[in-house]
């Protein structure tokens, strides 16, 4: 849905002047890691070779313009971070090369500096993104960045263009210019041949297009969870570059609580201000096999209800159609640790439209843990699990989602055009299994919490 939207919602740009204002010193709000009070071996001790992603608490921040200082109330920063094989210093001076990000980043094909005056520069990019059987989207952005002190990256957007077949036809246009977006890149050394990578990201983009509206009504969780998207994808992008793979050996078969041991504690702590993210280890498959390797993705997000209470009323299967509004009709055999579920899922915002049907298998491993996979229909494949623990404090609870999937063949055919896109980024698949769950447990912590509530009062 991230990348539709992303894809069909072209951008008018402001002409390309280099102004004053974007070359003065400014104060970057955005915070740093060390801002949670955590040290980066707080997280390169745990991290292994998973990528994290996490909220802040919010703030109220001030961003420079043309036309002076704009106010933003309660802004809440999204940073993912990952452990890199190059010393701090290394991947600093690597990440100041902004004419090498297109060597670095997917379906970056330009890359450069405008103008520089000190520390500060207007920085340039162009994204290429190829359509099936259509034509390339070309998306042009300016940047003001800034080289901080503290060897930090600050940037924020200024303005961007996009060209495509879609913008001719449709006459769909938005104005980026002065839209907000705010970053910033930390190299956080480990030790002598590693750091901690971090990329801290937020927006308050409004698309005004007609089309934009009209998704954004169908899935308002988007606002919520795009950050954490494009926080995931930055680091992700390094990541591949400069990573050793077997760093750690990966253990087949869905992962989960226990598999995390070392993460539980800052899943708990870090879970109070919003989801949390984790993409896991590509996991390998026998060569003899066919299938592809899966790389699953976690998502952990505090409810305010008892581990029994959100366990109970998360698997209420025959409730779910009133939270996931996508599932139309859902069949249930229910055998106590075994159920065997029918879905029929359908899709639609404006001219995109689709649906399918699928048969899932879930089982129950231990009372704290459910497992489900695809049988038939829908997808090629889709693994995953759910749990619910309770928080250190006791009070409330953290519920784990994980999941993997593979559309193949069997896919509506909007899926597979969109995964012709998809394909082309190496972690897309995950990123796009950790955004649905996202949406769906946005959807499902105030339903469970308003039963929870409900049920407590009741003599």
């Amino acid at each position: 849905a991230v990348l539709l939207l992303f894809l069909l919602v072209p951008v008018a740009m402001a002409a390309p002047k280099i102004k004053p204002w974007m070359l003065a010193d400014w104060v970057n709000d955005a915070p740093h890691l060390a801002d949670l009070g955590l040290k980066p071996s707080d997280f390169s001790a745990r991290l292994d070779n998973r990528l994290l992603v996490f909220a802040h608490p919010v703030r109220d921040i001030t961003l420079p313009g043309a036309k002076g200082p704009r106010p933003f109330r309660a802004a809440r920063f999204v940073s993912s971070v990952a452990v890199v094989d190059l010393p701090a210093h290394a991947l600093r001076q690597r990440m100041r090369d902004i004419p090498a990000y297109k060597t670095l980043f997917p379906m970056l094909t330009d890359s450069g500096v405008e103008a520089l005056d000190g520390r500060n520069m207007v920085t340039r990019f162009r994204v290429e993104i190829p359509l099936p059987a259509l034509a390339t989207i070309a998306v042009d952005f300016r940047a003001k960045q800034a080289f901080e002190d503290d060897g930090s990256i600050s940037g924020m957007l200024i303005d961007g263009q996009a060209k495509s077949l879609i913008a001719m036809l449709g006459g769909m246009t938005d104005e980026l210019a002065d839209q907000p977006v705010l970053t910033r890149w930390e190299f956080l050394p480990v030790d002598a041949n590693r750091s901690l990578l971090v990329f801290t990201y937020w927006d308050r983009i409004e698309l005004k297009s007609f089309f934009a509206r009209k998704f954004m009504e169908a899935y308002p969780e988007l606002q919520s969870i795009g950050p954490y998207i494009a926080a995931a994808g930055g680091v992700e992008s390094i990541r591949r570059n400069y990573s050793l793979s077997t760093r750690l050996p990966v253990t087949p078969g869905i992962p989960g609580w226990a598999s995390m041991e070392k993460l539980q504690p800052l899943l708990d702590r870090l879970s109070v201000h919003g989801q949390i993210g984790v993409l896991e280890p590509e996991q390998a498959v026998a060569v003899t096999q066919k299938k592809k390797p899966l790389r699953y993705s976690a998502v952990a997000m505090r409810m305010n209800a008892s581990p029994e209470a959100t366990r109970r009323l998360s698997t209420l299967y025959e409730r779910i159609p009133d939270v996931q509004k996508e599932i139309r009709r859902i069949d249930v055999k229910d055998r106590g640790r075994e159920v065997d579920l029918g879905l029929s899922v359908h899709f639609g915002v404006l001219v995109i439209r689709f649906g399918f049907d699928m048969d899932m298998h879930l089982q129950w491993p231990t009372p704290e843990r459910l497992e489900y996979r695809r049988r038939s229909g829908g997808l090629a494949r889709l693994d995953g699990a759910a749990e619910w623990h309770p928080t250190r404090a006791g009070d409330d609870t953290v519920m784990l989602s994980v999941a993997a999937h593979e559309i193949g063949d069997e896919a509506p055919l909007m899926l597979r055009l969109a995964h012709k896109i998809v394909e082309q980024i190496p972690f897309a698949e995950a990123v796009a299994s950790m955004a649905v769950q996202m949406v769906m447990l946005e959807r499902l912590k105030p339903w469970v919490e308003r039963q929870a509530g409900q049920e407590a009062t009741k003599p």
